[in-house]
């Protein structure tokens, strides 16, 4: 169910960058540091990436929860962006189709994968937490393109949204003993990624 979630809303998000012609607003800013609109979908294939490069936990591994394991993404973040940096220079001549070049190759490394515990770049987690972090990639930055742009429609599935909100409300309670309102599922994951103000202690959760 994940692993075919994760692809769905791949395809609508990769469907809705040709209809709202993101990369025609390429240079404009995403609010996220320096990232462009461009850098930010270049973003997306290095997340996607990263399901080639798993493999199988020894028997035994005691696996982090949802929450641990995205806590780890804000020490991480000059890594992440040099990545990001080089994979956009890297498709820079036809970003798109190197885009779903990469997604070919990421479900493909993934199809009939069922290890129950995967080592992923910040430790180990169960593979369905695993492919739920890659979702987070695909709905938390699909919106930020989304508001970008600017845009008409929304690339994020409403299923896709709902699950990562429970998700995030999982990993908040895990972090503060109580359980937040998710009756606004963008809305929640938006304050939960730290693209609105909050003054929650507990927040943001990556």
């Amino acid at each position: 169910m994940a692993e075919e979630l994760l692809r769905e809303q791949w395809l609508a998000l990769r469907g809705w960058l040709d209809d709202a012609d993101v990369l025609d607003s390429g240079e404009l800013p995403t609010g996220l540091g320096a990232w462009s609109v461009s850098d930010l979908v270049a973003h997306l294939g290095l997340g996607l990436g990263m399901l080639t490069e798993i493999t199988p936990a020894e028997p035994g591994t005691e696996p982090m929860s949802f929450g641990q394991y995205v806590g780890h993404y804000p020490p991480a973040a000059e890594a992440i962006a040099a990545g990001t940096r080089d994979l956009a220079a890297e498709l820079q001549s036809d970003l798109l189709a190197g885009l779903d070049r990469i997604a070919a190759e990421s479900f493909a490394a993934i199809e009939g994968v069922d290890w129950p515990v995967v080592l992923g770049r910040r430790g180990p987690l169960t593979c369905a937490d695993y492919l739920q972090t890659r979702l987070l990639e695909l709905v938390v930055h699909g919106d930020d393109l989304e508001r970008a742009i600017d845009a008409r429609t929304s690339p994020v599935l409403e299923e896709a949204a709902e699950s990562i909100a429970a998700t995030l409300a999982a990993a908040y309670e895990e972090r503060s003993g109580s359980s937040p309102d998710v009756s606004d599922p963008i809305a929640w994951i938006r304050v939960a990624a730290g693209r609105h103000p909050t003054d929650d202690p507990h927040l943001p959760l990556l």
